[in-house]
């Protein structure tokens, strides 16, 4: 009855150091860090040829893992299957270009923003639209990723119906093939397509600017998580590590911004 006791002793304890780890003490003992993303989004993340993850954000996580001495999985999912698989801890937090939302964060936490960027109109090259502005004219097709703030600002911005897609290969080929007339979207992404696909265009101007952050999980089980990753995120800068990574696929030298820097 004793050695029953003293099991049942110890096995609460143990439940009950388990449950007070922090995510990222969970993290180092596993010695694996599970990221969600979506590996669509030219340049930020997406595959080779090889069908390798890589990009912006990709190769900056491969570095947080290296300095945090663990490995990096990612889970690569529909864009809006990320927040999901977050907030039930399926996954330890969410890496990719997505935008630091007020909406969002009542649901999730964002660390400090580590991109700048802005949100242009992408176009068929020989179409008769000038202006982004002519878009809040529901006669013109717009289409958007499903669960993107894209989609979720068109509808409460401009109170018109939109063409939602999977992702960006699908809206991709629906603007070729003229069955919508544009696409909003990040400007890293935008004139990404520009370059690979010759009949379409971007039009002038920012339709508003964007920055993107690290998501997590709220609660103070992941307070330490996010430190860790804001910390981070100056560091790299302040070692030329991040500059060295934005030149390589923005294609021009970094330059701090009073923004987010």
């Amino acid at each position: 009855m004793k050695k029953l006791l003293v099991l049942l002793v110890v096995s609460c304890l143990v439940v009950t150091m388990t449950l007070a780890a922090t995510t990222l003490e969970t993290v180092i003992r596993r010695g694996k860090l599970i990221v969600a993303t979506d590996l669509t989004a030219i340049p930020m993340q997406y595959r080779d040829a090889q069908g390798k993850p890589t990009g912006f954000v990709v190769e900056m996580m491969e570095l947080a893992a290296e300095k945090l001495g663990v490995v990096l999985e990612w889970r690569d999912m529909a864009w809006e299957s990320l927040i999901p698989s977050l907030t039930s801890r399926k996954v330890d937090m969410i890496a990719a270009n997505m935008s630091m939302l007020l909406t969002r964060a009542k649901s999730i936490r964002f660390s400090d923003p580590y991109f700048l960027t802005g949100v242009k109109m992408l176009v068929r090259a020989d179409t008769k639209v000038e202006s982004w502005e002519e878009f809040k004219d529901p006669k013109l097709r717009i289409g958007e990723t499903m669960g993107s703030s894209h989609a979720d600002w068109i509808e409460a911005n401009w109170k018109r119906d939109i063409h939602l897609y999977d992702n960006m290969a699908e809206w991709v080929t629906e603007l070729k093939n003229g069955r919508i007339d544009g696409v909003m979207d990040d400007e890293m992404l935008v004139l990404d397509i520009v370059k690979r696909e010759p009949t379409l265009k971007a039009l002038p101007g920012y339709i508003r600017v964007d920055m993107y952050g690290l998501a997590f999980n709220q609660g103070t089980d992941d307070d330490s998580i996010v430190d860790w990753f804001n910390l981070f995120l100056k560091w790299i800068k302040l070692t030329g590590e991040y500059g060295d990574i934005y030149e390589k696929y923005v294609g021009t030298e970094w330059q701090p911004t009073w923004v987010i820097d």
